[in-house]
This record gives structure tokens, sequence and C-alpha cells, in this order.
């Protein structure tokens, strides 16, 4: 009996250690999960994670802080419907000693440029831009402008201590709605050219040559641009690469060979849609864009030729608009001298 008792009382003190035991594990520290945030990389206008072309794929892009003067877009033009995807990675390593992107800060030198006292509109920089051009200019899903060129309208516009007003415009008409007076000035990754200066000034601040896109695994063998005789070429209308095809197509009839079959679209979406759904045999593009695409849709497109006939781009203003021109070139002088370009051309993964 006494055994019995002993065992019964050994059994009901483990009973009560047991939620004495559980109540001390409740009191445990626990685990931190939270992931530390990025650093800072995105550009004044950019607020959300970059979204690509329609044929784009997505990627995962970084964090956004707003320092400086917010964008707005008006629509001038049928946009496209963009899909979320990266905007491009960031090397820190100088190339040559740029700026490092987690030490950008838009709005930095805010106010430094005076801006000119005639402007479209008060109080804001008015860009005119086909922002249909990755990863340049183009629209997220939310119909906000990203790019290159908008980050950098959006760090001279901050300069001058303006908002930025970005007008999405068909870039065949851009020039003469630019002479008309609708913009202050043109960022649309417009190549410079004899013709252009004649009735536009420039302020280069990039070098891009010309690039030929195709599907995945180059079924028509397209190595030069003589590969493309008797083929379907696309290009964006009123680019240099629309001047390009044209020019292949008398050098190919002066030989007697099959000229390319040239397909010309409002849009450089619209023109790369063509070759995706097979259409089209090669698409021609700013070298940039081409390789933006196919990083983005590493499946579907590959560069078959990476760089031809490299020329500046420059950002346009109006012929009788010296004071704005002579500020943009103040600007983009002071930008380079401070490696706020080149900071800016890392983001979008674009070296010069």
């Amino acid at each position: 009996m006494i055994e019995k008792l002993g065992q019964t009382r050994k059994l009901l003190t483990g009973i009560l250690l047991i939620p004495m035991l559980l109540l001390v594990g409740c009191g445990a520290e626990p685990t931190p999960t939270t992931v530390p945030a990025a650093a800072p990389t995105t550009a004044a206008t950019d607020t959300a994670a970059p979204a690509a072309a329609a044929t784009n794929t997505s990627a995962p892009a970084a964090a956004a802080t707003d320092t400086a003067p917010a964008a707005t877009v008006t629509e001038a033009m049928a946009g496209t419907t963009p899909t979320e995807a990266a905007g491009g990675g960031a090397s820190t390593e100088p190339t040559p000693a740029p700026t490092p992107v987690s030490q950008w800060v838009p709005g930095k030198y805010a106010k430094t440029i005076p801006a000119p006292s005639k402007l479209v509109k008060s109080g804001m920089l008015t860009v005119g831009s086909d922002a249909s051009y990755p990863p340049q200019e183009y629209v997220d899903a939310s119909g906000k402008p990203i790019g290159m060129d908008i980050d950098i309208a959006s760090e001279i516009a901050s300069r001058m201590g303006l908002d930025l007003n970005v007008i999405n415009f068909k870039f065949d008409d851009i020039i003469p709605a630019l002479n008309a007076g609708q913009f202050d000035i043109v960022v649309s990754a417009m190549t410079v050219t004899d013709e252009r200066s004649k009735v536009v000034d420039f302020v280069p601040y990039f070098s891009a040559g010309q690039a030929v896109l195709v599907q995945k695994g180059n079924p028509k063998g397209i190595k030069t641009l003589d590969d493309l005789s008797g083929k379907t070429a696309v290009a964006e209308q009123g680019t240099i690469e629309e001047q390009a095809l044209k020019d292949l197509n008398a050098k190919l009839e002066a030989a007697g060979k099959p000229k390319v079959n040239v397909l010309i679209y409002p849009t450089d979406t619209d023109a790369v849609d063509q070759l995706r759904v097979g259409r089209a045999d090669a698409t021609l593009h700013d070298s940039p864009v081409a390789a933006y695409y196919a990083e983005l849709n590493p499946n579907a497109f590959e560069v078959a030729i990476p760089n031809f006939d490299s020329a500046p781009e420059g950002i346009a203003t109006a012929k009788n608009n010296t004071p704005m021109h002579d500020a943009i070139d103040a600007a983009i002088k002071a930008m380079k001298a401070d490696g706020t370009l080149n900071a800016i051309y890392a983001k979008w993964g674009i070296q010069q």
C-alpha cells in the first residue's frame, strides 16, 4: 500500500511539472525573421518595381526611395500594357569610378542649376518621350513613366528645382511637337543625326549602337545585316533603325539581291511583338534595348548582331530656346562630373 502511494505521488508530481516546463518554454526569445531593407537604388520618379514591355517576364527589383520632385505622366498616344519586371541590376564596382548606386541620393543637388524663365508650365520641366523603349523609357503597370532616360530627366528637373511632367508621345511626331511648344525638352533615346540637328539642338548624354534581335536559337542564321536579305525585319516608325533598313534595301537592290520585307510599327513594343509571335525574322533596336529584351526573355530572344553604327544620343531642345539648351547642357556636364550619370547607367545595367 505504501509502495502504491509512493508511485501515485511520483505520477502526480510529473503531471504538475509538465505545464511548468511549457510555461518556461513560452518565454524564449523568438528567432528574427524580418529581412533587412535593401539600400536605396531607385531614382526620384521610380517608387515601384520597374515594369517591362508586354513581351517581358518578371524579375525582382530593388527597394525605392523618393527624395526628389515627383513625376507625372500624360498620355498623348496609346500606351503599352506592361507586366511587372526588373529595371536591371547595378554593380557598385567603378566602370570607371561611378558613384555607387547605394550612395546615389536623388535630390542631393536640388536647385543647383538655374531654371530658364520660359517653361511650358510654370514650376515644371515638361518632357516629351516615347515611353515604349525599355530600359530607356517605358511605363509600369500603374502607368508611371520609368527608365534610364526618365531618371536622367528627373535628376535634371531636381537640379532646376522643378517638378517633372512626362508626356508619352509618338516618336515620329515628337520633334514637330517640341518645336510647336508642347514640351520643354525631348528625352527619348534620340540618336543625334545631321538631319535632326537642322531642326532641333542636342545635348549629347549617351552613346548607343544599333542591334538585331532574333528568336532564341537564331533559326534563320542571321549574323550580318546582309543576312536579312529576303527576310522580314521590323523597326519603330521614325527611328534610326527604320532608316538603317531603308539603306540596307538600297544596297541589296544595287547588288541584285532580294530586299528585306520591312515592317514599321508606331512603337518599339509593337515591333518586338511581331518577332515574338513569329511574324518577323528580326527586329532592329538601339543596342541597350535589344540587350534588355534578350536578358528579360532568355527563352524567347537573343541578340544576333550586338552593336553596329554606334552614335551619340541627345536631349533635344527647340532651336529658338537657347536658355533651355544651355541649362540642360550645364546639368548634364555636372551629372557627368559628380558621377550621377554613371550611377543611373549602372542602375539600369548599362555600361558606357
